[in-house]
């Protein structure tokens, strides 16, 4: 019969090898970390287009205490008209973590991020370029992102799982199970050039069904 493992049985340990592991104790994890700060070290300023997106994990917003308002403003102000962001260190629960300081409006957000170590190389994953593409593919490639251009408008783009699970527990607490929602499906296309044309024509019916606007005819008297 299985028996509970106590708390003091429990070792951590790491696979430094197939099958084999190197075990450590609390007292030497809490040798490693670091002391608990209240403070942003500040390690450098870049240039705030100088940081790939795949090194942000994380983002907060840094508020600043009463006392500290007036040289936050500074901050804020001299890193927006410089265009720098700092890379800097700060300590959470025990753990020292990179990150991004960057302004936002009169905040800061600061984003965590991902050591260059923890980056798997995108050369180990680069497929090879096709050599056969066609002009016309190519053209009508770019038909499409420039059909479907436009600013960034979050509001857009819901998440519509959460709104289904909201529809869904909102129906049970009030005893009347939703209907399911109706899910559309299409036809496969094969052909590259078939696929992208499909795709640009859409776009234009979408595009102007938002930008055209509805026409009421004027009734005729007698």
């Amino acid at each position: 019969m299985p028996q509970p493992v106590s708390a003091a049985d429990v070792l951590k340990g790491f696979e430094v090898s197939k099958d084999r592991y190197v075990t450590v104790d609390r007292g030497e994890l809490d040798e490693l970390a670091p002391e608990r700060t209240r403070t942003i070290d500040v390690e450098q300023f870049v240039d705030s287009s100088a940081i790939d997106p795949i090194y942000y994990d994380v983002s907060y917003y840094a508020v600043p205490e009463r006392d500290h308002q007036r040289a936050f403003g500074l901050l804020v102000d001299a890193m927006r008209e410089t265009k720098r962001i700092a890379i800097c260190w700060f300590v959470l629960r025990r753990k020292r973590y990179l990150a991004a300081l960057r302004p936002h409006g009169r905040l800061i957000v600061l984003s965590t991020l991902f050591h260059a170590d923890e980056i798997l190389p995108a050369s180990e994953l680069e497929p090879m370029a096709p050599l056969d593409l066609r002009k016309k593919e190519r053209e009508m490639a770019a038909l499409l992102i420039n059909t479907l251009s436009g600013p960034f408008e979050p509001e857009r783009y819901p998440d519509q799982y959460r709104q289904r699970l909201k529809a869904l527990i909102e129906g049970r607490a009030a005893s009347a199970r939703p209907a399911s929602p109706e899910v559309l499906t299409g036809a496969g296309v094969n052909d590259l050039m078939a696929a992208l044309q499909a795709s640009v024509e859409q776009a234009r019916r979408a595009s102007k069904g938002r930008s055209k606007p509805a026409v009421r005819r004027k009734r005729k008297t007698a």
